[in-house]
C-alpha cells in the first residue's frame, strides 16, 4: 500500500519512553539555579585544563552530577545527555560528551589544551529549553548559568544596533531587558558566597535569555525584501487551502510552499502537483519542490533514485526552487546520501528547462548524537565543493522537542552563514507539537499548553531566521496542512506566520 507523504514521521534519532516523559514533568525550571563560585584557580586545575561547573537547587545546595543530568535531560535519562565542547567561533565539535562527575562541583570538563571552549547542552529557563552555549574562558570554577548569560549578553550589541537603525521602538524594549541582564551579571560578580552567586547567576541567565528572545523577534525587521515566508504541503492541497496559505504573506512578503511528492511515477499525483504550482504562481507565490524526504531516501537504490529525480524534473518544470537534499547529516540517511543529493543537484542544474534555486537542508542537532553528526561539524566535513558550488541555499530542519535551539538560534545561524558565505541561509523545516514529536523530552514556550508552545516556537524561530542579511526564507512548517484544520491539536500556525510576515517588511 502506497503511503502518503502527509503521514511521514518527523521523529528522528531519539526514542523516548513513556516513563521518561512522566519523569520529565517533575523536572521543572523552578527547582534549579546555576551557581558560580569565585576565587583563585588551583594550579593543578590550570595544568590539567579542568573547568568545574556548579549547579544548585532552589535551596542553594549544590547538585551532584545526577542532579545536573536530571535537569539537562528533563528527566529522560541517558538519551537526553547531549553535551559537547565546541569551538567558540565555528561551533564545530572539539570533545564529545565532555561532562563528568567531580568531587568538588556538579560537573567538570577537560578543556582541550587548556584553552577556551563552548559547552553546549540542553538547559531550561522559564521560556523553555534552549541549546545552552556557555563560553568557558579556561580552567577554573564557574557557574554554568552565568557563563551562558555572559555569552548571550556580550554577543547581542551588534544585532541590536542593526535593529535600532530600522525599528527604534523594538530596540528600546530590548535595551531595557539588556539593562536588567547587565545588572544581574554585575550582582553575580559581586556575590559574597557561592549560594548567593547561585541565585544571582540564575537571575542573570533568565534576564539574558529574555533579552535574546526579544532581540531575535525584533530582528524580523532586518529581513531581506526577497526572503520568503514558507509552509510545507505534504499532500496536494485543495483550492481553499492554497488560498489560505498564500494569504500568510499578507501582501507584505512573498509566500512559498514546499511540495513533498510521494510517488513521482503516479500520473494523478503529479498532475495534482502541477495544478498546485499553477495556482501558487497565479497568486504570486513560489513553489519549492522536495526531491525526496529524508524518511524515504534509503528506499531508493542508485537507479531508482535517478529515475525519481528525472521524473520530478520532467514532470514539474515550473518549480521555482528544488530541495535536492533533505535533513543531510541525519544518521538514518545511509552512506550514499551526499552522493544522491549531488546527483539530484546536477540533474536540476543541467536540465535546460530549469533555472531554479537549489536548496540543501541540514538536520539541526548540536549534541544529541555523535560528534560527527553535530550539524556544523558534519556540514564542514561532508559537504563536497561540487555540491556547494551549485547550492544556492543552506537551510536547517529544526524540531525543538527533539533538539532544543531557543536562545542559541542566532549564534547557530550566524555560524552557518559564516562557514558558508557563498550560500544564503534559511529555516527550511520546522515543527512542534505533532503526535510523533511530543515524545521528545524538551519543550519551548509552554510545557503544558501545546498551542502556546507552537505559537512561541513559530514566532521566535521564523523571526530569527528571516532577520538576517542573507536570509532566503522560513519556516516551511512541516505539518502546515494538518495543523490548520479546525480542531487540530495544538492549533494553527498561519496567524503567527502572517504576523511575522507583516512585521518583517523587507529592508
Amino acid at each position: 500500500m502506497t503511503h502518503h507523504a502527509g503521514d511521514l514521521s518527523r521523529r528522528h534519532v531519539l526514542a523516548w519512553t513513556t516513563s521518561a516523559a512522566a519523569v520529565a514533568a517533575t523536572a521543572t525550571v523552578a527547582t534549579v539555579m546555576a551557581a558560580c563560585t569565585g576565587g583563585e584557580r588551583p594550579d593543578s586545575d590550570e595544568e590539567a585544563g579542568i573547568a568545574r561547573l556548579d549547579v544548585v537547587d532552589s535551596t542553594g545546595a549544590l547538585l551532584d552530577f545526577d542532579g545536573l543530568r536530571e535537569i539537562q535531560s528533563n528527566g529522560a535519562g541517558e538519551d537526553g545527555w547531549d553535551d559537547q565542547l565546541l569551538d567558540p567561533d565555528t561551533l564545530e565539535v572539539l570533545v564529545h560528551a565532555p561532562l563528568y562527575e567531580d568531587d568538588e562541583s556538579s560537573a567538570a570538563v577537560d578543556l582541550p589544551d587548556g584553552g577556551a571552549a563552548t559547552l553546549t547542552m540542553s538547559w531550561p529557563t522559564s521560556h523553555g529549553y534552549s541549546a545552552l552555549l556557555a563560553d568557558i574562558p579556561g580552567p577554573g570554577r564557574y557557574s554554568l548559568a552565568e557563563l551562558a548569560a555572559r555569552a548571550l549578553h556580550e554577543r547581542q550589541q551588534s544585532r541590536l544596533d542593526a535593529v535600532d537603525s530600522v525599528d527604534s521602538a523594538a530596540s528600546a524594549e530590548v535595551r531595557a531587558l539588556r539593562d536588567d541582564a547587565a545588572a544581574a551579571l554585575t550582582a553575580c560578580s559581586a556575590a559574597s558566597d557561592p549560594a548567593q552567586r547561585a541565585a544571582r547567576g540564575a537571575e542573570a541567565l533568565e534576564a539574558a535569555a529574555g533579552a535574546q528572545l526579544a532581540l531575535d523577534e525584533a530582528c524580523q525587521a532586518l529581513a531581506p525584501a526577497d526572503a520568503v515566508i514558507g509552509v510545507t504541503f505534504t499532500q496536494p492541497p485543495d483550492t481553499a487551502q492554497i488560498s489560505q496559505a498564500v494569504g500568510i504573506g499578507d501582501g507584505q512578503r512573498q509566500m512559498a510552499a514546499r511540495i513533498v511528492v510521494d510517488d513521482a511515477s503516479d500520473p494523478g499525483e503529479m498532475d495534482a502537483w502541477r495544478q498546485t504550482i499553477t495556482a501558487l504562481h497565479a497568486a504570486g507565490a513560489l513553489a519549492l519542490v522536495q526531491v525526496c524526504d529524508s524518511q524515504t531516501m534509503t528506499s531508493f537504490n542508485a537507479h531508482a533514485w535517478d529515475e525519481r529525480v528525472a521524473a520530478l524534473v520532467a514532470g514539474l518544470p515550473e518549480a521555482d526552487a528544488w530541495e535536492v537534499g533533505n535533513e543531510l547529516g541525519g544518521s538514518w540517511l545511509g552512506d550514499d546520501a551526499v552522493d544522491k543529493t549531488l546527483r539530484a543537484a546536477r540533474a536540476v542544474r543541467d536540465d535546460p528547462a530549469t533555472a531554479a534555486t537549489i536548496v540543501v537542508t541540514l538536520y539541526y542537532q548540536l549534541g544529541q548524537e555523535s560528534a560527527e553528526n553535530s550539524v556544523l561539524t558534519w556540514a564542514r566535513n561532508e559537504l563536497p565543493s561540487e555540491l556547494l558550488d551549485v547550492t544556492d541555499v543552506l537551510g536547517l530542519s529544526v524540531y525543538p522537542q527533539l533538539h532544543p535551539l531557543g536562545t542559541g538560534a542566532d549564534r547557530v545561524l550566524s555560524a552557518l552563514a559564516e562557514a558558508f558565505p557563498d550560500q544564503r541561509v534559511a529555516l527550511t523545516e520546522l515543527g512542534y507539537g505533532a503526535e510523533d514529536l511530543d515524545s521528545g523530552p524538551w519543550w519551548f514556550g509552554s510545557q503544558q499548553d501545546t498551542a502556546s508552545a507552537r505559537t512561541a516556537t513559530a514566532r521566535h524561530l521564523t523571526s530569527a531566521a528571516l532577520g538576517r542579511e542573507r536570509s532566503w526564507g522560513a519556516p516551511f512548517w512541516w505539518y502546515y496542512l494538518q495543523d490548520e484544520k479546525p480542531g487540530a491539536p495544538g492549533g494553527p500556525v498561519g496567524d503567527v506566520l502572517s504576523d511575522v510576515a507583516t512585521g518583517s517588511q523587507g529592508q
